[in-house]
């Protein structure tokens, strides 16, 4: 295990959890961007967040980490800074940002990666409450449309192996459909969930928690990040500073930066065109046939900055006109939390076992 010094960051306490379920459990979302951890305590449900990033510091800097509160992992003769401060660097240093993840998966040509992303996780779950507390935490479904690089048997074997290690119960469970637990108890537990997360969007056609339909497809924040930068010849960090930034809209892409958020807004519009091509696809493929309509359940980081939902309703309307859908829309809605939805659902699932 290598050492760290890793700060965790607290986002958020909410109502309490169901009187009826006793225990202590976990749920972890293993996000290529974001690692989202959530704990049922005396209180509420409290969330905890890292960034899944981290970039190499040289020897000089590295002297004067050490005089520094800055998170940092040392593997060997390597440091790192890592989670959200490994962003901020990243833009001063003039570095480039590095992920242990790609695609929704461990980063094959991130070796340090992996012991990073342990030293990550470890840091956001703590010691475990119980002997054994369970902990379920996210694997995306297969890509359909990039099968050959987002295979999820050693990346499930990975995170198994680690969690149960840091003493832990491990059980794995569909990122979308973990959102269908956090967002779809009032819909008798159905409906379409969509998770935007950085590497992929994850989808997940539940009704009455029958997981019927998983998939993900491989265009999604990362995609929509390097294709801009790409398109205005500009690096992928300003890209994310004018994306995340508070003011930005998709509705009004160009009042913070005339190339670059309207590269941003096109590249939004063609995700969203291909993740409903590709639902309509395999719902047709499996012959679903959901006898009343259901809620589409937008969530995940990318989903999350402003203008997200309409101009995805937008979409959807003329898509709509242009195909006839194999299923009925009760509405369609944004996750209470996109950020922390998929985190909450897997608690949900281990104290609902």
């Amino acid at each position: 295990m290598p050492n760290s010094i890793i700060k965790e960051k607290s986002l958020i306490m909410s109502k309490p959890a169901p009187t009826l379920i006793s225990g202590l459990f976990r749920g972890c979302d293993v996000g290529t961007s974001n690692l989202v951890a959530a704990a049922n305590t005396a209180g509420g449900i409290e969330l905890k967040r890292i960034r899944n990033a981290f970039i190499e510091i040289d020897e000089e800097q590295k002297s004067r980490l050490a005089h520094s509160q800055i998170s940092a992992v040392h593997i060997k003769n390597n440091s790192y800074i890592v989670g959200d401060e490994a962003i901020a660097m990243a833009r001063i240093l003039g570095k480039d940002l590095r992920r242990p993840m790609a695609s929704g998966v461990l980063n094959p040509e991130e070796k340090d990666g992996r012991q990073v992303i342990t030293a990550l996780v470890k840091a956001l779950l703590g010691e475990p409450r119980v002997e054994d507390e369970p902990c379920c935490f996210s694997v995306p479904a297969v890509a359909v449309d990039n099968p050959t690089k987002t295979g999820t048997v050693w990346h499930t074997g990975f995170f198994t192996t680690l969690i149960n290690q840091l003493g832990f119960e491990a059980i794995p469970v569909n990122e979308a459909l973990a959102i269908v637990y956090a967002e779809c108890a009032e819909d008798d537990h159905s409906g379409i969930a969509i998770s935007h997360g950085a590497g992929q969007v994850n989808v997940c056609a539940s009704y009455k928690l029958v997981g019927s339909l998983e998939f993900s497809i491989a265009r999604s924040g990362d995609w929509i990040d390097q294709n801009s930068a790409i398109a205005v010849g500009t690096s992928i960090a300003k890209v994310m500073k004018v994306k995340e930034h508070p003011d930005f809209d998709l509705l009004n892409p160009d009042a913070l930066d005339d190339e670059i958020g309207p590269a941003l807004a096109y590249h939004y519009t063609a995700m969203i065109k291909y993740e409903l091509q590709h639902l309509v696809r395999e719902w047709s493929r499996m012959k679903l046939d959901f006898p009343e309509p259901v809620p589409i359940v937008l969530s995940g980081g990318t989903a999350s900055i402003k203008g997200f939902r309409d101009l995805w309703e937008q979409e959807f309307d003329r898509f709509a006109k242009k195909t006839p859908l194999p299923f009925k829309v009760k509405e369609v809605r944004m996750a209470k939390d996109p950020f922390g939805a998929v985190a909450r659902g897997l608690l949900t699932y281990a104290m609902s076992r």
